[in-house]
């Protein structure tokens, strides 16, 4: 039979398998934080899986596919910024700086029609956002 000791210590190594993964697990949100991060330190490597755990960990977070975007468009991979950015407006149709990057690949894509289609809407969700903001400052 064993010890009152050796039960103890099962018992503690049982409850800190199951405490340490939730302490240590990140959310998609940190993720997407840590890619930033990379980015300001140019691993653009590194940035780039830390967007897609952030995909992973919440493929419906936006934030996580504009990341991804941008590092796509600084790798010169327009197709897969393109689907990066798309990505993200499906899931945020008022994601204002994902219209205007959605933009800049198209540009770069050489579709000129669809590059001014996405800036337009750019600069009219800009504004209303702006005069949104502006609204709200006054209330306060």
């Amino acid at each position: 039979m064993p010890s009152t000791r050796t039960l103890s210590t099962l018992c503690l190594l049982s409850l800190l398998a199951l405490i340490l993964p939730q302490c240590s697990d990140k959310d998609s949100h940190d993720y997407y934080k840590e890619g930033l991060s990379h980015i300001e330190s140019q691993d653009y490597e590194s940035a780039e899986q830390a967007f897609q755990k952030a995909i992973d960990k919440s493929p419906k977070n936006p934030n996580g596919y504009y990341g991804l975007g941008g590092i796509h468009n600084y790798r010169k991979k327009y197709d897969l910024a393109e689907k990066a950015f798309k990505a993200t407006l499906r899931l945020d149709p008022t994601f204002v700086d994902a219209h205007y990057s959605l933009g800049y690949t198209y540009e770069q894509m050489g579709q000129k029609e669809k590059s001014e289609r996405e800036y337009a809407i750019y600069r009219r969700l800009k504004k209303k956002m702006d005069q949104f903001m502006k609204e709200e400052a006054a209330t306060r």
